[in-house]
């Protein structure tokens, strides 16, 4: 068999990922949004629950703990989020939002909401259902 990387579905996913991804990224550009896309996938877990600890967010983004720091770092640098010790455990910190952090969130939403249904324009319903259950799979057989 002769393996074609060009039109592998590998590689047609990963293509379609980043183009998503800077989609997204140029959208909230043009907004004036002071965030990434990288930023934003850890600002929407601190959205849904404020004060989670670094390693979950890592876990929670499929990001690794270094890169998670990172994104923290800058993120607190910019004063969207802030560090606070575990009262029980100081080696342990919960990542908490200020009110820049929380404002973010609204406009950052449009940004990805417009992002996936500009994705996704011309497709039907039927077509993304079946994508849906695709990726799904995939995920299952080898997440």
């Amino acid at each position: 068999m002769d393996f074609k990387f060009e039109s592998s579905f590998g590689r047609i996913l990963g293509v379609a990922h980043t183009a998503m991804f800077r989609h997204l990224s140029k959208l909230m550009n043009e907004r004036n949004l002071p965030i990434t896309p990288d930023q934003f996938r850890v600002l929407s877990h601190l959205w849904q629950k404020d004060g989670l600890q670094q390693s979950e967010l890592a876990i929670c983004t499929n990001r690794n703990r270094a890169n998670v720091t990172r994104i923290i770092d800058i993120l607190e640098r910019e004063g969207i989020v802030e560090r606070k010790s575990d009262p029980n455990d100081r080696r342990v910190f919960h990542i908490y939002l200020t009110e820049l952090g929380k404002s973010l969130k609204k406009e950052t939403a449009q940004c990805a909401a417009q992002s996936i249904d500009d994705s996704l324009a011309g497709l039907t319903s039927e077509e993304i259902e079946t994508c849906i259950k695709v990726l799904s799979k995939i995920k299952e057989n080898v997440g």
